[in-house]
């Protein structure tokens, strides 16, 4: 019959203009997700309609707020689920290099950074790598190691890939430092595919959960750093005069003797 061809038809296309949805019968409704926008034909006024809800695997930006800090963040699964791609960003108010100085000071991150519990750090042959161990979940105690090779663009970006480890099988993340005068914009971008021994639900919760605290961690550090530079005490210390006690001058550009 004609009708049922043609209602078939209108279901198709709408289920092709429908982008990672899906149908919800009856009444419009897809269970534990509210209906963003129906899609529906009105001169068909009986049977199923063709409705488009939220992608399971996406959350939207979201602004989160960790004590005074306001955070934008958002997350989403990509390769049919298997990886997990989020960023997050968050305005400091202290100067870029202040920002520069602080994630580029691995050795500090496990007194900084709520989820990593320590970093060594290998320099040489031009090559800076970090040896990390991350807590994934404290009640399970599921922890990941990795070595990241660490590339550097002063004060402006620092790229952190995977060499080997387990926990994840493949993992990035990039942080990007936008100077706004007196002040730096923060952004934090992470793609990840996990081991299948960590299920996908609990590294998108953790990873929801660790980004915006660890911006915001990373700020409270830089404003205390850049106050307790402008009232000359201890925290002033440059971190480039740290690492050059250490002999480790390759993250910063040399400057020139008067």
């Amino acid at each position: 019959p004609a009708a049922p061809r043609y209602m078939g038809a209108a279901l198709l296309c709408a289920a092709l203009a429908t982008p990672c949805g899906g149908f919800a019968p009856g009444t419009g409704s897809h269970p534990g997700r509210a209906v963003a926008r129906r899609v529906s034909d009105r001169s068909v006024s009986h049977g199923p309609r063709a409705v488009l809800v939220p992608s399971p695997f996406q959350i939207p930006s979201v602004a989160l707020q960790y004590g005074d800090t306001d955070v934008d963040f958002t997350t989403r699964l990509v390769d049919f689920g298997l990886g997990l791609k989020s960023s997050g960003r968050v305005r400091i108010e202290a100067p870029v290099q202040t920002v520069w100085d602080l994630v580029t000071d691995y050795e500090q991150h496990p007194e900084i950074i709520p989820n990593i519990i320590s970093t060594r750090v290998e320099r040489g042959s031009g090559q800076l790598v970090l040896n990390q161990v991350g807590l994934l979940s404290s009640k399970l105690n599921l922890r990941t190691e990795m070595r990241l090779a660490v590339t550097e663009t002063y004060l402006s970006e620092l790229a952190l890939t995977r060499v080997s480890g387990h926990g994840f099988m493949d993992f990035s993340a990039r942080y990007r430092l936008t100077s706004l005068g007196d002040h730096c914009l923060l952004q934090y971008e992470v793609d990840a595919k996990p081991c299948p021994i960590f299920p996908m639900p609990l590294v998108q919760r953790k990873v929801k959960k660790e980004v915006p605290r660890m911006l915001s961690a990373l700020r409270a550090a830089a404003i205390e750093r850049h106050a307790g530079a402008r009232s000359g005490g201890a925290a002033a210390l440059p971190v480039a005069l740290q690492n050059h006690r250490h002999g480790d001058t390759h993250r910063h550009p040399p400057r020139s003797r008067a």
